[in-house]
């Protein structure tokens, strides 16, 4: 969080000045928690929870009264993004709106994972059905379905000569993986990915999103042995946590398969 600089007038002498990269991070985390926490109590409210139960709360009244599936995760969805605007993880692409808000339902998921007892007890507040949750789009999901195969931007203008070689670094990584290399090793060093526009972010953001909810599309409708029946139910949650706990355990793919870096954003 400090630069140091050689004094301006007194030869042999430095002085540490706030500054550097990781003081650009803290100043945006706690820009976030002061304004967030300046809109809950402007609002009445004690803390971030006590305004997410109350949401779920609200959430599980429409679904009830509109008996429509997802009615109370689009009740907390919107709530949370119209109050903070750390949660309005949206921009205009080319004339077209593009909506990801990650950690928005990443909150969402999170407290359903956190709280959900099963049938043993009821939860402390409603808790919805997250199965269908779209993935939580950040520069590691896309990133990795493009090294993937999944998603091919060799064709696309401003985004054709963002990952060169992607395709091919990965097979390699397969063809000559061992269980070492291969094994878990969250301290590796991560390799330097391109740096994007936000256009160019939301772009590859939102294909993410579409590419998973066609995978698990596929997954319900593929035909396949009676020991891969659990591939039919895979949601979209399951395929987000396996994108990010490859990329995150296998140390050959982190120290090999860069990432995408966007500046200066608090939304992942």
């Amino acid at each position: 969080m400090y630069v140091e600089k050689p004094h301006s007038t007194i030869p042999g002498v430095t002085v540490g000045e706030l500054g550097g990269p990781l003081y650009e991070l803290v100043k945006l985390i706690t820009g976030v928690l002061k304004e967030t926490g300046k809109i809950l109590l402007d609002s009445g409210y004690p803390d971030l929870g006590t305004f997410v139960a109350e949401s779920l709360k609200e959430g599980a009244r429409v679904k009830a009264n509109t008996n429509t599936p997802d009615a109370d995760i689009e009740v907390v969805l919107e709530k949370l993004v119209r109050a903070f605007p750390a949660f309005q993880d949206m921009a205009m692409v080319n004339g077209q709106p593009v909506y990801c808000f990650k950690k928005a339902l990443f909150l969402i998921h999170a407290i359903k994972v956190r709280f959900d007892p099963g049938e043993s007890s009821t939860p402390p507040f409603p808790l919805p059905d997250t199965s269908r949750i779209p993935v939580f789009s950040d520069n590691v999901i896309p990133s990795l379905l493009i090294h993937l195969g999944v998603l091919d931007i060799t064709s696309a203008p401003t985004l054709s000569s963002l990952f060169p070689g992607a395709r091919e670094t990965y097979i390699s990584l397969l063809e000559a993986s061992s269980p070492a290399e291969a094994g878990g090793n969250t301290s590796a060093t991560l390799k330097d990915g391109p740096v994007l526009s936000t256009d160019q972010a939301y772009i590859l953001r939102a294909a993410a999103i579409d590419a998973c909810e066609i995978i698990v599309e596929n997954a319900r409708t593929i035909e396949v042995d009676t020991s891969l029946e659990w591939i039919k139910s895979i949601t979209l949650p399951d395929v987000d946590g396996w994108l990010w706990s490859i990329a995150k355990e296998r140390k050959d793919y982190r120290r090999n398969l860069e990432r995408f870096v966007l500046r200066d954003t608090v939304f992942f």
